[in-house]
């Protein structure tokens, strides 16, 4: 019986060694070993728990806009690239003109680890099965690695740490899909700058507000993510940013020194990418159409408002809008409703001791929703600062010596296995000649 069972193991071991040298299964063992590597080496973070805003002051990223001065940007979106693995439709020059007939003043194409030739470099990073992705702005060199298979947190931290090293803005993408981020995610992770509520596919105000509830100042972005011309797919997340653009002339300019460039160049727009990190941009949601044509795109654009004045007086939030808003809603921690205002174009809300931040979200009566950066609790002429991420030297130093071990042991004890069995090796030797 010993001797049929260790006859059709050695069976076994000859198929896996003969499959073992087949092009597609080195090029699989390869991929494994490299993710493999990346799990194995990934540190252990030390999680400070979650700890509101607080301070007798406030932050208010709007209290110096300029009322003429409100650009409308996307930074996520994507064009044919990677011989269409990537699900995109259509070229880099047809989605660039697509956004131009829309009156964007700043378009940013994200292509999945491809950093096109434009003024503002952007990719989308995540090549991961969970799409836990994120948005690298500002970037001149693509980071490779990634966990391909489901995150833990401190693979999710560890991301976001690697490209805040490489990038200008990092954007949570999508948070909500495919549950690449769980909620309670958000009470812990730091690092990024952005926080990409309104996707085009998906709303995450539950996660940002589980993230601003646990003193997180992660600030919004709205994209639409898509992924062709289609006038359905544009235009329904925007990004307004309270921020100066060059004039025409030295808008040329830099557009031609992109154009000439080998790599990618970042033109530095006067306070486009400091207002971001500021919070000084705010995001519009447009109606769901199962069908629409992009002349109807452009006139729903004539319909957008904007803020006249977002003030923070003595301990009152007071905000006037362009126009007479439906409803105005006051949401504080953990998104609980504060206050409503219908029919209004003006609105007030005292702010108690408990809030730790108050934001507003107002809806018009075309349908359009709006969504406010929050104001914040912090102290007087304290800056607000966001948390960074610690590695437990002790605990990551501990598990690499731990799993590299027993994996030195694994790959001692199968080649012992495979000197061990002459017999083996002489058949395989008379099968490959």
């Amino acid at each position: 019986m010993g001797h049929i069972f260790k006859k059709h193991l050695m069976k076994v071991v000859k198929r896996i060694c003969l499959w073992a040298l087949s092009p597609v299964a080195l090029v699989a063992g390869l991929f494994f070993l490299l993710t493999g590597w990346f799990y194995i080496t990934c540190p252990i973070y030390s999680f400070d728990e979650p700890k509101p805003f607080s301070g007798t002051s406030f932050y208010n990223p709007y209290q110096t806009i300029n009322v003429d001065t409100w650009k409308k940007c996307v930074f996520h979106l994507h064009s044919k690239s990677w011989l269409g693995l990537t699900n995109g439709e259509n070229s880099y020059e047809e989605m660039i003109e697509a956004y131009t007939q829309l009156n964007y003043d700043i378009i940013a194409v994200s292509d999945y680890m491809k950093i096109s030739p434009q003024l503002i470099p952007v990719y989308e990073h995540g090549y991961n099965v969970k799409k836990t992705h994120q948005l690298a702005i500002g970037t001149q060199k693509i980071m490779w690695r990634d966990y391909f298979f489901p995150q833990n947190l401190h693979q999710k931290q560890h991301i976001i740490d690697m490209l805040k090293k490489r990038s200008r803005l990092v954007a949570v993408n999508h948070p909500t899909m495919s549950s690449g981020y769980r909620t309670d995610d958000f009470k812990y992770l730091s690092g990024y700058d952005l926080f990409e509520v309104q996707n085009g596919t998906h709303l995450s105000e539950k996660a940002w507000d589980m993230a601003l509830s646990s003193g997180r100042p992660a600030w919004l972005i709205a994209n639409d993510d898509a992924h062709s011309v289609r006038p359905e797919r544009l235009q329904r997340e925007v990004t307004f940013v309270n921020a100066l653009i060059p004039d025409e002339e030295s808008l040329a300019s830099a557009l031609d020194a992109v154009n000439t460039s080998l790599t990618p160049v970042f033109c530095e727009w006067p306070s486009v990418m400091s207002r971001l990190a500021q919070g000084v941009a705010f995001g519009v949601h447009f109606p769901r159409k199962k069908q629409a044509t992009m002349d109807e795109k452009i006139e729903e654009t004539k319909v957008v408002s904007f803020p006249v004045s977002i003030q923070v007086q003595g301990d009152t939030l007071h905000i006037v809008w362009g126009q007479t808003m439906q409803q105005i809603d006051f949401i504080g921690d953990n998104g609980r409703l504060l206050k409503t205002v219908t029919g209004s174009d003006a609105a007030f809300y005292p702010v108690r001791p408990q809030d730790s931040y108050v934001r507003v979200k107002l809806t018009s009566t075309e349908g359009l929703v709006y969504y406010l950066n929050p104001i914040i609790r912090c102290d007087d002429n304290q800056p607000l600062i966001q948390a960074v991420s610690n590695i437990d030297k002790v605990k990551t130093f501990w598990k690499r010596a731990v799993i590299t071990l027993f994996f030195g042991v694994i790959f001692l004890m199968f080649s012992t296995f495979l000197l061990s069995r002459r017999d083996f090796l002489r058949t395989y030797t008379k099968t490959t000649k």
